[in-house]
């Protein structure tokens, strides 16, 4: 084991190997943001002017958590500050950076399940086609709303959707598909009527569906919405499509409405696991209040 450890080059290591493994950006940011928070506890715990990690043991993990509490955390963010650390401290210890048990000494909380929040999809597809629409602007935002809530596309996905994507296989059946493209790539289907809205949009340079938007209009070649301007979109749309609750309307109420929705009319949980690009059913523990509280609709 090293002498000493500086935090900041184990932090810049540790990142090195997170894009090694091709972990996200947004994956890698909230790691970074993690670590420094518990340095920041480390410098106050110890009352140094630099860390010493090669120094640490038992204590130190558990009056990290402490700290958290103190800091109001709740439970689930806890859990996930000490889940970064014990990846941190198991990438140091197989360096022989710090001591080889170390990291198995973090014990997390257990995750509290919050019930996603749904709004019945008639109710939230009925609204959105119901926007007016007088500018390409409106026709783009609704049809943006109405992919989400009718597909449960997640907004990485939707922001790669380019016009090709959409396909139909005759005029008479309406068997309608969209392809979503990154590491869940998939067809879902899709009703006709959406189709219909998305041939209304002009086409453009990028040949994304969903390129962004300035006050001067259409960004052209600046290529497509991006995943926080989603979130605003959905945001300043959420009154206009509920009379209430509208502050827990995000980009997730969709996805998780939609879920509801075909488990309601009969989908099979593996056909909505595919649908969702999920690999396991792991994911679907948070959806089984919703279901118990959902009964499966009769197909008489």
């Amino acid at each position: 084991m090293s002498k000493h450890l500086n935090f900041a080059a184990a932090l810049k290591s540790f990142e090195g190997y997170l894009e090694g493994t091709s972990k996200s950006e947004h994956t890698i940011r909230n790691y970074h943001f993690d670590l420094l928070a518990f340095e920041k506890f480390l410098l106050s715990y110890d009352k140094r002017p630099e860390v010493k990690l090669e120094e640490l043991d038992q204590s130190y993990i558990e009056e990290f958590h402490n700290w958290l509490k103190k800091d109001g955390l709740k439970t689930n963010t806890r859990r996930r500050k000490l889940h970064t650390v014990r990846k941190f401290l198991g990438y140091l210890s197989r360096r022989k950076k710090v001591p080889e048990t170390l990291d198995r000494k973090v014990a997390a909380p257990q995750k509290v399940e919050r019930i996603p929040f749904i709004v019945p999809s008639e109710v939230l597809i009925g609204a959105i086609r119901a926007l007016p629409v007088e500018t390409v602007l409106d026709r783009r935002n609704r049809i943006l709303l109405w992919t989400l809530a009718e597909t449960g596309c997640q907004v990485s996905e939707l922001r790669q959707i380019r016009f090709e994507d959409w396909q139909c296989s005759d005029e008479h059946s309406g068997n309608c598909a969209l392809r979503l493209h990154g590491k869940a790539g998939r067809t879902l289907p899709v009703s006709r009527d959406l189709l219909a809205a998305v041939q209304e949009l002009p086409l453009n340079a990028t040949d994304y569906l969903f390129i962004g938007f300035n006050k001067f209009g259409p960004l052209g070649l600046g290529g497509a919405i991006t995943a926080r301007g989603v979130e605003l979109l959905v945001r300043s749309y959420a009154s206009r499509l509920l009379s209430e609750e509208a502050e827990e309307l995000t980009p997730r109420t969709f996805r998780h409405s939609a879920v509801v929705h075909w488990y309601v009319n009969g989908i099979k949980r593996d056909e909505i696991q595919k649908r969702l690009g999920l690999k396991t059913a792991y994911a679907f523990r948070s959806y089984e209040p919703l279901f118990a509280a959902h009964t499966v609709k009769s197909s008489s």
